[in-house]
């Protein structure tokens, strides 16, 4: 039998920092390691001169958040020629070529809906939104499956309710492992304390608009702890929100294996997010992997992860009173309180999200 070959198709690869990313990364790399012959096309974001093997960079330029690729037709055309399967991960746009080249050649597409922009935050979202709904309509109507990562979050989406007869229901890919963490002598209900003597709460992400992050240091001034900002900030593709945010420590982008070292100094980490272009939370899960209990705002999907595995507490979105509450509650509980009745937490395993995929190959 032949190696079946795979197209993965998304906007940003390596060395871009995002859930969307490291999933792609996460389920390329496995993927090939099962003897899949792994494909990716995405954009030259980093303007890169060095060829990678069976990897397209497509030449283009920065919008918001997007990338225009003049060429990405025609390239595009030939990447589908030569594969089996096309996997797309949506929002992005380009992923329309993907999808008309496959249904044209007869080629199976998997799309994988990570987020989508909703009609709300800022006017060039709105605008985005409105722009691009038909083009990732279309997307969608010809995939043989769609991807979506809980029940609870395509019950809000705009297009997965749509498409209810293609849905699947598979975890994203968690990898990370608490045994290479830094150890924490305070583990076990004990604070981690930083060298002025406060707790101390972590947020992990890019530092973005819809992240919420305006909130969580307004919801600091009522904490009696320390918050570090990890994430890339500076050269975020369309956001600079990192200006508005004054007297917070922002570590900048980390390598994702060293992520777990930060975990275990955490005695929480807060995901404060607002809208629909988060869908779940990566860090939650990697953060619940490695002992570290969440408070995670109470939107479809993003609430997933605390009550699946009662890590951590739920507040409201844009509260900032009730999220200085749920943060100082688990503060309060500590680290050994969450993990004692932590459940369902081996859910999250890479390995299982790949083998949904290999199911539909």
């Amino acid at each position: 039998m032949s190696t079946q070959k795979i197209l993965i198709g998304l906007t940003y690869w390596k060395p871009n920092i995002s859930g969307v990313t490291q999933y792609a990364v996460i389920l390329s790399e496995t993927l090939a390691k099962r003897n899949y012959e792994v494909f990716v096309i995405a954009s030259n974001h980093q303007k890169q001169n060095k060829k990678q093997k069976n990897i397209v960079l497509i030449d283009g330029w920065q919008i918001g958040k997007g990338f225009l690729m003049p060429l990405y037709w025609l390239k595009s055309f030939g990447e589908v020629k030569k594969v089996d399967v096309v996997n797309c991960h949506l929002p992005a746009v380009e992923s329309f070529w993907l999808a008309l080249w496959a249904k044209i050649m007869g080629k199976k597409i998997i799309v994988t809906h990570h987020c989508e922009f909703g009609f709300d935050g800022p006017i060039s979202n709105r605008l985005i939104a409105l722009i691009t709904f038909p083009i990732h309509f279309m997307t969608y109507w010809w995939a043989n499956k769609i991807v979506a990562y809980t029940k609870d979050y395509a019950k809000s989406s705009i297009f997965l309710r749509l498409f209810k007869n293609k849905l699947v229901y598979v975890l994203p890919p968690i990898k990370i492992s608490p045994s290479q963490s830094t150890p924490n002598p305070h583990h076990g209900g004990q604070a981690s304390f930083d060298k002025e003597g406060k707790k101390m709460v972590g947020y992990v992400g890019r530092i973005a608009w819809e992240k919420g992050l305006d909130v969580l240091v307004e919801a600091m001034k009522k904490v009696e702890a320390k918050l570090m900002l990890v994430g890339p900030y500076k050269n975020v593709a369309g956001d600079s929100t990192y200006k508005k945010l004054i007297n917070v420590e922002m570590v900048g982008p980390i390598d994702h294996d060293k992520l777990n070292k930060y975990f275990a100094k955490f005695d929480c980490l807060v995901l404060p997010s607002t809208n629909n272009l988060e869908t779940f939370g990566i860090v939650q899960a990697e953060a619940m992997v490695c002992g570290t209990p969440v408070v995670a705002t109470n939107l479809p999907g993003v609430r997933v992860p605390v009550t699946m595995t009662k890590m951590g507490e739920i507040c409201q979105p844009n509260n900032v009173e009730d999220l200085a509450e749920k943060i100082n509650l688990v503060l309060n509980n500590g680290k050994i309180y969450y993990q004692k009745k932590a459940i369902n937490i081996d859910q999250f395993d890479y390995q299982k999200t790949v083998d949904e995929y290999e199911n539909l190959f």
